[in-house]
This record gives structure tokens, sequence and C-alpha cells, in this order.
């Protein structure tokens, strides 16, 4: 269903068209500016333009996407973007309400799986009001990872131009592991061996694991779905008509995790990982590879390491960042979508440093072979390990329906209750089956 296995590994799209509600944030108009009348002779003066482009990346890529914003200002004079990031939990709601509204930015960010979610407030690429965007700004598809590129389109029209893709993996602190008689170099790949690594570092007065970086429910969804897709589980049916994790695997996953800090003594609920980590507490820690500028900027000793095989098979959690052109209100100019076409061009083609300072693997081949990537010490340090995850076939992309979020909430908001102690493992598999039915039902 969702198991991605690509050259450099990644697939599914998702999602048809639900809409929520929720504030808005204010869009800065882009308003060319005219040229003034002059009484004789006028000169023409280039229109100049602003680009409104706002994301959901927050920490370190957040930094990094300011870095090459900076860049791109710096090296444009007709042409200058906005940026505006950090909303995670409400972007997609803001977004669809802000085209809905008539103020949405011209350059937004999409996750793959959230396609079909969100198709309807997106701009057909290769069928723009100003045409063919991809032809116009010389966007092309041979350029970028064969399964990311594919995963863009729905219905046979182009709404998405990836920018990456991301996964998790396990960060770990070399010094705690060297204080508890483990190899500092050689950090647990089984379920046998993180079990035994784990109980050495809650032995030797340290905080042994953290399952879900910050514990966020979307976080800690992730962490049970790593565990319950290692055992061969999908999350629902071939054709999204029920969900079918309410099973042995879907328990074992959890009754795991719900252990981790109900009965291992590995960690306590309600604590962030992050922080814990980055104060040199913690002793290992599963994240994203957007861990990697707060890990260096850490004073952690640490190293990175494959997601473990906790159980029958190596998977973990992927996904992938993708560029789009939010639909624009009726009067916006051919060039506004143009000049937006041609800044997602320029985005990519400059995306290294999205890979150095952001930790993520870039969609946009000639970024992923640059040598200033290559010889980055994020490649050395964690990125090589992540592709190498990505070209083994362990990646998993989440649920890939026009119901996502409210499918990804009902079951979050249980897993976080069976993490936190409020109820059983049991009882929040079948609530969160229960619900997870009736918005698949329901029209």
């Amino acid at each position: 269903m969702n198991r991605l296995r690509i050259p450099f590994t990644l697939l599914s799209i998702g999602l048809a068209a639900a809409l929520l509600a929720a504030c808005v944030a204010p869009a800065p108009p882009h308003v060319p500016s005219a040229a003034p009348a002059q009484e004789a002779a006028p000169q023409a003066k280039a229109e100049k333009y602003t680009l409104w482009f706002n994301t959901l990346f927050h920490s370190g890529d957040a930094q990094a996407m300011e870095r090459i914003v900076k860049l791109y200002n710096e090296s444009h004079e007709d042409t200058q973007i906005t940026l505006t990031q950090g909303q995670w939990s409400e972007y997609y709601a803001q977004l669809t309400n802000a085209v809905i509204a008539g103020n949405p930015p011209q350059i937004g960010i999409v996750h793959t799986n959230k396609l079909s979610e969100m198709y309807p407030a997106l701009t057909t690429l290769e069928d723009a009001p100003a045409g063919n965007l991809l032809d116009v700004a010389g966007i092309q598809g041979d350029n970028y990872i064969e399964k990311l590129w594919q995963a863009g389109e729905r219905d046979g029209h182009r709404y998405l131009v990836p920018l990456d893709t991301h996964m998790f993996g396990m960060w770990y602190n070399k010094d705690i592991f060297a204080a508890a008689g483990l190899d500092p170099e050689n950090p647990p790949q089984t379920m046998d061996e993180f079990v035994a690594a784990a109980d050495a570092i809650r032995d030797a007065g340290y905080i042994a694991f953290h399952p879900a970086e910050n514990a966020l429910p979307r976080k800690l969804r992730r962490a049970w779905y790593i565990f319950f897709w290692q055992q061969g589980g999908e999350l629902f049916d071939e054709g999204y008509t029920k969900a079918t994790f309410n099973n042995e695997q879907g328990l074992k996953a959890l009754k795991f995790l719900v252990s981790i800090v109900q009965e291992r003594g590995w960690n306590e609920p309600g604590t962030d990982g992050f922080k814990q980590f980055t104060s040199g507490q913690l002793g290992m820690l599963i994240a994203g590879n957007w861990m990697y500028w707060t890990a260096k900027e850490s004073d952690v000793n640490w190293g990175f390491a494959y997601m473990p095989q906790f159980f029958d098979k190596r998977v973990t959690w992927a996904n992938s960042h993708n560029l789009v052109i939010p639909k624009q209100p009726a009067g916006v100019s051919d060039e506004v979508l143009v000049r937006a076409a041609e800044a997602i061009k320029w985005i990519n083609e400059h995306s290294d440093i999205w890979g150095i300072y952001g930790g993520h693997i870039p969609a946009y081949k000639p970024a992923l072979e640059s040598q200033d990537l290559r010889q980055s010490d994020t490649w050395k340090l964690s990125l090589t390990k992540f592709t190498d995850m990505a070209n083994n076939g362990w990646l998993h992309y989440p649920i890939d329906h026009p119901k996502g979020s409210q499918l990804e909430s009902a079951i979050q908001v249980q897993i976080q209750r069976a993490y936190n102690g409020e109820i059983t493992p049991e009882e929040a598999l079948r609530l969160a089956e229960e619900e997870c039915n009736q918005i698949l039902q329901s029209q």
C-alpha cells in the first residue's frame, strides 16, 4: 500500500479534498509596482514583484529555508520572496482557507501524502491560467528523483514539484553509551540489542530512550506506525473501506510503545526528547533528518544510526516536502504565476543548501550530487545513512486518503491517551478503529 521502494525510495500520493476551518494568516498582497508617469520620453521601468512563500517549517528546517530565500533575494532585483513559516498543526487548514478567502501565498509547501486532500486548493502546473508553467520556467521531470516526481500528479495533472525526502532514524549520545558500558560506535540494530542497550543506559542513571521527538500527538502516532509497519501491518485495506490496525500486530506495537514509559522506565510521559537529548540526559532518540543542526549546535557527542529493526523487518516513517503554487484569485497577472514557478525552480537548484543545513535529501538530482553537499559534515554524519535507508526500500509513507487529516487525528488522540496511561492499548485501538471507520463511511 504505502511502502516505498525507489531508486531513491519514495512514493505514494494522497488524498482528495477535505477543507478545514481555521484562522487564516493574513497574506502580504502581491502588488507589482507600476512605473510612475513621466512628462517626456519616459524610460520604462521594470516591474518589481514580491512573492509570498508560506511554509510549515520550524527549527533547523526554518533556518535552512531562510538561508535559501536570503540568497534568492540577494541575487534577484525585480522579484523578492517574503517568507513566513512555522504553523505546522494549522498549516493545511490555513492554506485551504487562504485560497477560499482569496489571499493565498504565491508559493507553499505540501507533503506528498496530502496531495489528494489538498489538490483542489492548488494550481495545475501544466495547465495554469498562464499556460504550462513547467515549460515556461524550465522545470524538467528528468532532473528529479523519479518516484518523487511521479508522486506529484493526480488525475493526469501535476501539482507538486518535489523538494526532498525525509524520514525518522535514531540519534544517540556516545558519551552516555560509554558510561553505560556500551560501544559508542556500534548502536543497537535489533530488538534484543536495543532492549539491552536501553536497560544499560537506564541502570547507569540516564534517560534511556525517547521514541517520538517531542512527543506531540503526531510524533507518537509515527512511532506507533513504525512498530506496526515493521510487523507487516497496514493501517487500512486497499480501498480504504475500513481500518485494519486493531489486531495482534497493532496491539503488539502499541504495547511496546506504551511500555517505554509505563513499564520499562526508559522515559516518562509528557517529556520532550529534543530537550532531553540536547541537554545531554538522553541516550537514544527517534527523530527526523531535521535533527541534524539541533544536534550539531548542542554540546552532545552524538552519533546517528539506522532505524533499528524492532520487529520483523526494517521500516521507518517517511514523507516528502513539495513546492506548490496555491490557486490564485481572479485578477492575478500571468507574470505572478510565471515568477512563482521560476522561483520554485531556483529553490530546487539551490537545494543542496536544504540538505546541508536542513538535513534533508534533495529531490533535485543535481543538488543531491553537488560537491558542497557530498563533502559536508551533514552528508558524512547523517545523510549517508538516511540515503541508505531510502535506497534499501525501508521507507513507508503515512495515510493516503482525502480524509487523511481526520483519520490521523482520530488515531493519534487514542495513541497519546494510551501512552499517557489514561486508557489501555486495547481500548485505544478499539476507539481509534471505530472513529476511523465512521470517518470512512461518512459522506
